[in-house]
């Protein structure tokens, strides 16, 4: 398997999340929790009280397909300059 590879299959915080998708944490915790992106809370060791997301790379290349797909069609609707 290759480090590529190795990368896709691990499960990714909302700030790794966040700079693959050119965003912010919080933009990455809204998505997860209006069902856009698919991930899991986990506590953290030694410090109670205290919880990551982690989320599932899948998920995000699916946003960004979803993202994608908006922008472009965006463009379509826009009114060609006259000129």
């Amino acid at each position: 398997m290759s480090a590529r590879n190795a990368r896709n299959e691990r499960w990714l915080t909302a700030q790794e999340a966040a700079a693959l998708m050119n965003t912010t944490s919080a933009e990455v915790c809204r998505l997860l929790s209006i069902g856009r992106l698919t991930g899991s809370k986990q506590k953290q060791p030694k410090r109670p009280g205290k919880a990551q997301w982690l989320i599932d790379p899948q998920s995000i290349a699916a946003e960004k397909r979803r993202s994608a797909g908006r922008i472009l069609k965006g463009r379509d609707k826009r009114a060609v300059p006259q000129g």
